[in-house]
């Protein structure tokens, strides 16, 4: 255990010095980042705190579900804790450089594990830690609850975190051990659990739909979806709420006994991660270093591209969009924060009818059809800045190829515009048809909900592109490194602006009109004047920040 110590007292000195690099950013990076920060939190404060107040209104039903909701709230929590966990533990585990220094170094491979498990578990809490302050925090403001309550709740949440953590974590090593060779055996596997994902949700509909049959039938399940999976007394999210509860309360004895419960169970997964990582991580990080399989895989991926592409689309784009694409799916961190950040709003969007969102009243609906146009731009802003923005400085130091290829900066710029564009319009544009289908949204919301989407995409792509060519820094191979700098906190900024400034006029003019005070011929002037004001913006924040890359680029010596 003193190896572990060892390593894990190197990451704190590294965190002690952080001073010195955080010296080293933009004063313009740090300021937005902590009001950023600052505002998440006060408005998620606010959120929580009106919530409570509206389950206040629901009389006796407020009683049952505020009973419940710690352990809906650290049932999702822990459950987005593990998914963290999963993609965090494979980059700390299987492609960092430091693993192989220390696998080389005299350093067992349970003691290796343990120290990238307390690593993992660290970079995984912080969504965690922001997510439980303000919910805490209006939880006992609400509830005039004493301060010792917050004590209490940093209690529990600390072994639930390593609990979390470790599933993971073991997760992740169990997978690439055991992950099949064979290229149709990894597709038959996936396809099976699609297959039972899709059987469950199937069931699901069908199960509410008859339970929606039932007009005076109460359940509070219904009401809340997920709740009596996470009041479980065997889930460990019902052990942190009833525990909280039962210290706050006063009772020490059940308080105290769920403490150590959940305490023995987190120590119980720690082993569990050591004695897993004796015996499957050597292996496991051996078949990702050897690229397993490769004599069973193609060397090239998507091979038919080339042939379905063939002379539709000239050679010099045609290699560069090939390049990316390859780039992109090759890189695991790279499509599973994709996947998990579009699945998770499809998933949402896919079941908006078990919240019986498309028996609310027009104007509720146009409401949550705008916030999901709300949750679709601001993840398509995130994407931006993650994945176009650093397009351009991934090339490297070898760019000065392309500078000698038969090609010219403008094609190089217009093309990754356009194909980051084409990606993001595609899945923006999926999602609001699925969310107002689901919402049973009237034609006209749903174009205008179709169009902002696109728009925003766009615009998204142009910027990013753009202030990517712009900013080009060769000498970083980081894409984190690269996102993290004035250029990219700036595309970051100017993205969310765009966003708000196409997004509100829409919004103001629907609510006006669900507040009968827009009508007829007047509605849709104003809806003309929004689609021209979000023609005008988007075509801005596109072709603005191109020119100004190209002509930047132009100038550049490489």
């Amino acid at each position: 255990m003193g190896q572990v110590l060892a390593l894990c007292r190197k990451n704190w000195n590294y965190l002690v010095n952080t001073g010195v690099i955080l010296r080293r950013q933009s004063r313009f990076k740090m300021v937005f980042v902590l009001l950023f920060a600052v505002g998440l939190e006060a408005g998620l404060w606010a959120l929580f705190l009106d919530g409570f107040r509206f389950l206040d209104s629901m009389g006796g039903a407020a009683v049952l579900i505020t009973s419940r909701l710690f352990s809906l709230f650290f049932f999702g929590m822990g459950l987005m804790l593990v998914i963290s966990a999963a993609i965090t533990s494979y980059a700390s585990l299987f492609r960092t450089e430091e693993i192989p220094f220390l696998v080389s170094a005299p350093f067992r491979p349970s003691h290796i594990v343990l120290y990238k498990f307390v690593e993992t578990a660290g970079l995984s809490s912080w969504a965690f830690v922001f997510m439980i302050l303000p919910f805490v925090g209006a939880y006992a403001w609400h509830h005039k609850m004493p301060v010792i309550f917050a004590a209490w709740t940093v209690a529990f949440s600390i072994p639930l975190l390593f609990l979390c953590s470790a599933l993971g974590t073991a997760t992740t090593m169990l997978v690439v051990r055991w992950i099949p060779k064979k290229r149709k055996a990894l597709f038959v596997a996936v396809g099976l659990l699609i297959a039972i994902g899709l059987a469950w949700l199937i069931h699901r509909a069908k199960s509410l739909y008859s339970a929606s049959q039932e007009e005076f039938r109460f359940a509070l399940t219904a009401l809340v979806p997920g709740l009596s999976l996470a009041s479980h007394p065997l889930m460990p999210s019902w052990w942190a709420s009833e525990g909280i509860t039962s210290l706050s309360a006063g009772n020490f004895q059940r308080g105290f006994r769920l403490l150590a419960m959940l305490t023995t169970t987190a120590a119980m997964s720690c082993l569990l991660i050591e004695w897993l990582a004796s015996r499957v991580f050597i292996d496991g990080w051996l078949r990702v270093g050897s690229d397993f399989g490769a004599g069973h895989r193609r060397p090239i991926l998507f091979p038919m591209l080339d042939h379905i592409l063939g002379n539709a689309v000239p050679h010099d784009i045609r290699a560069m969009v090939l390049k990316d694409l390859r780039t992109f799916f090759r890189d695991p961190m790279q499509w599973s924060q994709a996947l998990i950040f579009f699945g998770l709003l499809g998933l949402y969007y896919a079941n908006l009818r078990s919240f019986r969102y498309h028996t609310l009243p027009d104007a509720w609906r146009n409401t949550v059809a705008f916030l999901n146009v709300f949750s679709v731009a601001a993840v398509i802003c995130s994407m931006g800045s993650r994945f176009v923005y650093p397009q351009m400085s991934l090339e490297g130091q070898g760019f000065w190829v392309l500078g000698l290829a038969p090609t010219s900066i403008t094609r190089i710029l217009v093309t990754k515009f356009v194909f980051s564009a084409m990606g993001l319009t595609a899945i923006s544009v999926a999602l609001m048809a699925l969310s107002s289908l689901m919402l049973n949204a009237s034609p006209l919301v749903m174009s205008v909900a179709v169009g902002v989407a696109a728009a925003i995409a766009i615009a998204t792509c142009g910027l990013s592109t753009g202030l990517g060519g712009f900013f080009m820094n060769t000498e970083q191979r980081n894409p984190a490194a690269i996102v993290s700098g004035f250029g990219g906190t700036l595309n970051l900024v100017t993205s969310l602006c765009v966003m708000l400034a196409v997004i509100f006029p829409f919004g103001f003019v629907f609510h006006l009109r669900n507040l009968g005070r827009l009508a007829g011929a007047v509605f849709y002037a104003m809806l003309g004047f929004c689609a021209l004001w979000t023609f005008l913006v988007s075509l801005g924040a596109t072709i603005i920040p191109l020119k100004a890359a190209n002509r930047a680029l132009a100038r550049r010596e490489f």
